[in-house]
């Protein structure tokens, strides 16, 4: 699958860098030299989004993921499997993993000498689930260490660009 069939299939928001589905929101703010580009590849969000077809993924009973969001810079193309679920994280994991292996299949077969980063991110905003730690290492096999999240923060951009989190406290004196 040439990139430009991605950019041509009908998934691409033209100007978007936010995205919202049944109340919750996913975002980025691009600063000066990044290029952001959302798909909305949802099928009952987006019917005129070709790219399930493409892939494979349009068999009865097989889910993807909601977005893809591709995220470049000068040394690093990324590209962002996000899934936006208020519940069953379990389901989402299963729907960017999905969405993946398809596109990684498709994508290296025509285009086997071209690279990218693959991530995921999963944005809920229910109360995390006990299998969590479960979630997260399946990710982890797929995506690789840092390439993954699950979280209820809608800003993206740390993420993709690899920043790490911090948790807000108090500071030391020293």
């Amino acid at each position: 699958m040439p990139f430009n069939t991605l950019l041509l299939s009908g998934c691409l928001l033209p100007g978007k860098t936010s995205h919202r589905e049944d109340g919750i929101e996913i975002r980025i703010e691009p600063v000066s030299g990044e290029t952001v580009l959302f798909f909305s590849i949802d099928p009952e969000k987006n019917p005129s989004c070709k790219l399930r077809q493409l892939l494979g993924l349009d068999q009865v009973g097989m889910k993807s993921c909601d977005l893809i969001v591709f995220y470049a810079t000068e040394n690093k193309n990324i590209i962002c499997f996000v899934e936006l679920k208020g519940r069953k994280i379990e389901n989402a994991k299963e729907q960017v993993i999905n969405t993946y292996t398809y596109f990684k299949k498709v994508f290296k077969q025509s285009e086997p000498s071209l690279d990218f980063v693959p991530k995921a991110y999963i944005i809920s905003n229910s109360s995390l689930p006990k299998e969590m730690d479960k979630y997260k290492q399946e990710l982890k096999t797929i995506f690789g260490e840092g390439n993954y999240d699950i979280n209820r923060d809608p800003d993206l951009g740390s993420f993709l660009r690899g920043v790490q989190y911090r948790p807000k406290g108090k500071r030391k004196r020293g």
